[in-house]
């Protein structure tokens, strides 16, 4: 038997008997129904006004755990889990917290436990297969004046590339003139680093910077005269040379303390090797405006070895732009430039300092045979 009891505060509808539910329908039309084991079922719910301080409890069934919907009496809105607060809409500001109770900004995630990574956004893009795709964080902002306000003054776009598996991040931003995106810089699939421009003109350099037409590559400005601008490392990690800057001069370093060498002995024959040098006046091929002094780098590599670098006539392969990369008029790449191989000259180089103690011992040499003449 069924029955229907009402009182000062409750309306009761019982089904009795077991497994017996409760229906409730329209013109014959089933809407929603309570089964006899408590859980509740709708194909439509239309409700009205949740009055400040009421609360919407959701369960699946009896039981199990409550999800509630609760908008309090400050005119926020929380979705909470057996009274853990999981979200909060800010009611004064709009400002959407997750994990936190008081956010501060339009999105505030905060993680409930406590480790490195801490609260993680992700951002998944379920494409597969070959093809560059990814994932894209825009911001947006107004230009000014008469602008319009839905700019876009920057992305972040991390994205996999073609037929590899590594992917390449890319910095985006507005600069100056609202005329498209730039890319100031570019992480790549290897690591490498390419600060405003898109390919690099070294692929064996870590960091690769393309400077403006009239503008420097990089600035170093330290903290304290006599510091390092530029500290240099072997493998070991020790530091075996750098550049120090003071309040007006630079200085170029190389390790040289007697801890650190052995087998110390005093140079000979100085004067013979410095005979067999050849000093030349030149000019080179990319100004030949400038002739300076100098030497052939494969003419000294027999007499001073270690002020020389690399072999006589090396070639080794270069990376290069075939084909630049296609942009979008919003400066996005739609197309990646198209790289190839190719083999260039290797060049030596000199360190002309190598050659001063060299110098030095024939000044010395030719000073005792003048002091023994004059004698």
């Amino acid at each position: 038997m069924s029955t229907i009891k009402s009182s000062d505060e409750h309306l009761t509808l019982n089904a009795d008997g077991s497994s017996k539910d409760i229906k409730f329908q329209a013109n014959g039309v089933e809407k929603a129904s309570i089964s006899s084991s408590g859980a509740f079922t709708s194909t439509s719910i239309n409700t009205g006004t949740i009055e400040a301080d009421d609360k919407v409890t959701i369960s699946y069934e009896a039981g199990s755990s409550d999800w509630e919907l609760e908008s309090t009496s400050g005119d926020d809105f929380t979705i909470s889990r057996n009274s853990q607060q999981r979200l909060l809409i800010d009611g004064s500001t709009g400002n959407v917290g997750i994990g936190e109770t008081s956010p501060s900004s339009i999105l505030h995630l905060k993680k409930s436990s406590d480790d490195i990574a801490g609260a993680t956004l992700i951002l998944e893009n379920p494409a597969t297969g070959n093809g560059d795709f990814g994932s894209t964080i825009e911001y947006r902002g107004g230009t000014g004046g008469s602008g319009t306000t839905d700019t876009v003054l920057g992305k972040i776009t991390c994205y996999k590339k073609d037929n590899t598996n590594g992917s390449i991040i890319r910095f985006q931003n507005q600069q100056g003139d609202f005329g498209g995106l730039d890319t100031p810089m570019t992480i790549n699939d290897d690591g490498q680093v390419l600060i405003n421009t898109t390919s690099a003109h070294d692929g064996n350099a870590r960091i690769n910077v393309l400077a403006e037409s009239s503008g420097e590559c990089i600035s170093c400005k330290i903290g304290n005269n006599g510091s390092y601008a530029i500290n240099f490392r072997a493998t070991s990690g020790d530091t075996v040379g750098g550049i120090t800057v003071d309040s007006s001069s630079t200085a170029y370093l190389t390790s040289s303390d007697h801890r650190l060498k052995e087998n110390v002995v005093d140079m000979e024959n100085a004067t013979d090797r410095v005979k067999q040098l050849k000093p030349k006046r030149f000019n080179f091929i990319a100004d030949d405006s400038v002739t300076v002094d100098g030497f052939l780098a494969h003419e000294v590599s027999d007499i001073v070895p270690e002020a020389i670098s690399g072999e006589k006539d090396a070639m080794k392969d270069e990376e290069y732009e075939v084909t630049p990369a296609v942009k979008d008029e919003d400066g996005n790449i739609v197309t990646e430039a198209v790289m190839g191989t190719r083999s260039v000259p290797d060049y030596q180089g000199i360190d002309q300092s190598k050659l001063v103690p060299l110098l030095v011992k024939t000044i010395q040499e030719l000073e005792a045979r003048i002091a023994a003449l004059e004698a």
